[in-house]
C-alpha cells in the first residue's frame, strides 16, 4: 500500500483501487506478474471522483473526456413511505470502485452500481444528510444534520466508527496523509470536516479519534480544501473570513477577511486559493503568504464552489450566470445566462463545463467560450453538484431521484 504521496486525490485513489481489485480477482492460475499488470491497467484507466470536487484541492476538474449528447443510462428512486413524497437529495455524490455514494434527507446513506444504478447497500443513520461524502480504499466518510460523523465500510455499508460533533454538518470531508510524529516513516490518514459548532475537526481516519479542533466565530458550512505542500487546510466560514490553518496541528496560518459569508469551498491550484463568496467578490489568495493576488467585485451572492483550470476560473452564481475569469488577472472572459439561479457547483470535463441549475436543466457549456453545447430538462431543481467517473455523469435532484448519464450508445440500457 503506497502512502508516499502526501495529498489524497484521484491518482492515489486509483492506485489503492487497482491494488484492491487485483486482490479481489485473485486466482490460483494467475502469476504475480499478471496481477501487477492487471492492477496497472486498472489504475491507468481509473477515473474516480472520491471527493466533493474530485480532488483534495477542490479543483472541480474531471479526468474524463465526457462529450454530449448524453442519454439517461439509469435512474434511482429511493423508496418513499406510503402517502409521502420522496425526500429531496441535496448531497453531491462521490464515485469510486464502480459505485456511487450519497446520503439523503430520508436519513439513509446509499451505495449504487455506477453503470446500472442498481442498489448495492443502504445504511440507516441518525439524521438527514446534506453533506457530500469522501471515499478512500476502505471507507466512506460523511457527516449528517444531527452532527454525527460516520465511517462505513464502502463495500458493505457496515459501521466502522461514529463520533459526534456539537452541531450539524453540511460540508464534506477532505483527506490527507500526514506524518503522525516527527521523523515517522509512515503517515496516517486524517479527515478534515467543519461543523455548525464553529469548529474544524481533524480526525484520525482509522479510529475516529479527534486529533485537534480549530475554533472559528461562526458556522463552517463548506468542504475544506487542502494545499498539500505546506500542508494547509483552507476553508471559509459564516464569520466572514477565509481561514488557512496547519493540517498538522490546526494552528492558524492566515485569516483573510471576506466581509461576508463564505459558504462554499475554495479551489486551489499552483499554491493559489480561488474564492467566490456571499459578499459579491471573486478573489485569488496566495496560500503560503496570505497575500491577495487579485480581487474582482461582481455583486453576486455565490453559493456554488468555483472550478479552476490552468487558465480559467469558472463560477456559477445566483445572478443566473455561469462566468469564466482569467486565472491570472481576474478579468471576466465570458458569461452564460440561464433563466434561474445556480446553487450547484460546476464540473469541468472534456473541454466543457457541466452544471445544473434551479431551472431544472443540466448544461454543457464550451469551456473556452461559454457557448451552450447541450442541455437536458431534468424536471427538478438541482442543488447537488455532478460527479463524473468512468464515462458516467451522476447528478441528484431535489425530486429525490438520482440520474446516471452516459454518452451516445453507452447511455442506452439493454
Amino acid at each position: 500500500m503506497n502512502r508516499g504521496a502526501s495529498q489524497w486525490g484521484r491518482r492515489a485513489f486509483a492506485a489503492f483501487l487497482a491494488s484492491a481489485l487485483a486482490g479481489c480477482d485473485r486466482s490460483d492460475e494467475k502469476s504475480d506478474q499478471e496481477e501487477r499488470s492487471a492492477a496497472n491497467e486498472i489504475a491507468s484507466e481509473a477515473r474516480d471522483w472520491p471527493l466533493f470536487r474530485g480532488d483534495a484541492e477542490m479543483q472541480g476538474v474531471s479526468l474524463e473526456n465526457l462529450a454530449p449528447p448524453l442519454e439517461i443510462a439509469w435512474t434511482f428512486e429511493p423508496p418513499a413511505e406510503e402517502g409521502r413524497r420522496r425526500a429531496p437529495i441535496t448531497a453531491s455524490p462521490v464515485c469510486g470502485g464502480g459505485r456511487v455514494f450519497f446520503g439523503g434527507q430520508d436519513a439513509k446513506f446509499y451505495c449504487l452500481d455506477l453503470k446500472t444504478g442498481a442498489p448495492q447497500w443502504t445504511a440507516e443513520i441518525e439524521g438527514p444528510v446534506s453533506a457530500p461524502a469522501a471515499l478512500d480504499e476502505k471507507h466512506v466518510y460523511f457527516g449528517d444534520n444531527l452532527g454525527y460523523i460516520h465511517a462505513l465500510d464502502w463495500k458493505t455499508g457496515a459501521e466502522v466508527w461514529k463520533i459526534e460533533a456539537d452541531d450539524k454538518i453540511e460540508g464534506g470531508v477532505n483527506l490527507l496523509d500526514v506524518p503522525s510524529s516527527e521523523g515517522a516513516e509512515e503517515p496516517e490518514r486524517r479527515l478534515y470536516i467543519g461543523s455548525h459548532d464553529f469548529n474544524l475537526y481533524c480526525i484520525r481516519a482509522v479510529s475516529g479519534e479527534v486529533i485537534w479542533k480549530h475554533e472559528t466565530e461562526n458556522y463552517i458550512m463548506a468542504t475544506p480544501s487542502i494545499e498539500a505542500s505546506l500542508p494547509a487546510v483552507i476553508f471559509g466560514g459564516c464569520d466572514g473570513f477565509v481561514h488557512f490553518v496547519s493540517a498538522r496541528d490546526g494552528a492558524s496560518v492566515h485569516k483573510i477577511e471576506a466581509g461576508q459569508y463564505v459558504p462554499n469551498s475554495a479551489a486551489v491550484r499552483d499554491g493559489i486559493a480561488y474564492i467566490a463568496h456571499y459578499g459579491g467578490e471573486v478573489m485569488a489568495v496566495e496560500v503560503a503568504s496570505g497575500e491577495t493576488v487579485w480581487k474582482t467585485a461582481t455583486g453576486v451572492e455565490y453559493h456554488a464552489s468555483p472550478a479552476v483550470t490552468d487558465k480559467l476560473l469558472i463560477v456559477a452564481g445566483t445572478d443566473k450566470r455561469v462566468a469564466a475569469f482569467d486565472r491570472v488577472t481576474g478579468k471576466e472572459v465570458w458569461a452564460f445566462q440561464a433563466s434561474r439561479a445556480f446553487e450547484a457547483s460546476p464540473v469541468i470535463s472534456g473541454g466543457l463545463v457541466w452544471v445544473a441549475g434551479q431551472d431544472a436543466r443540466l448544461y454543457a457549456l464550451d469551456l473556452a467560450t461559454g457557448e451552450e453545447k447541450w442541455s437536458f430538462d431534468l424536471g427538478a431543481q438541482v442543488a447537488a453538484s455532478p460527479a463524473i467517473s468512468a464515462g458516467t455523469l451522476v447528478i441528484c435532484g431535489e425530486d429525490g431521484r438520482v440520474y446516471g448519464f452516459a454518452s451516445g450508445d453507452a447511455g442506452k440500457q439493454p
